[in-house]
């Protein structure tokens, strides 16, 4: 993590489980993640992997944003 411990949002998804499969790409090459749903559950409580209405985002420390968003492929 960054020396300061700084997050940063690395990119936002409709769905928790999409978060996660972005989470696990970052894993795959050693950068740290975390997932924030933003206070929300889903429709149908926090097991439900469907969309959510305020979005899902992925965090990383904020010294490797610039190697998430290489991993990720986001411009």
């Amino acid at each position: 993590m960054s020396a300061s411990g700084t997050w940063e949002v690395v990119a936002t998804y409709g769905a928790t489980y999409e978060a996660e499969l972005g989470a696990g790409r970052l894993r795959t090459v050693g950068i740290p993640s975390r997932i924030d749903q933003r206070g929300g559950v889903g429709l149908f409580g926090p097991a439900h992997q469907g969309r959510s209405v305020r979005g899902v985002a992925l965090l990383v420390p904020k010294d490797r944003l610039e190697d998430a968003r290489l991993a990720l492929d986001i411009e």
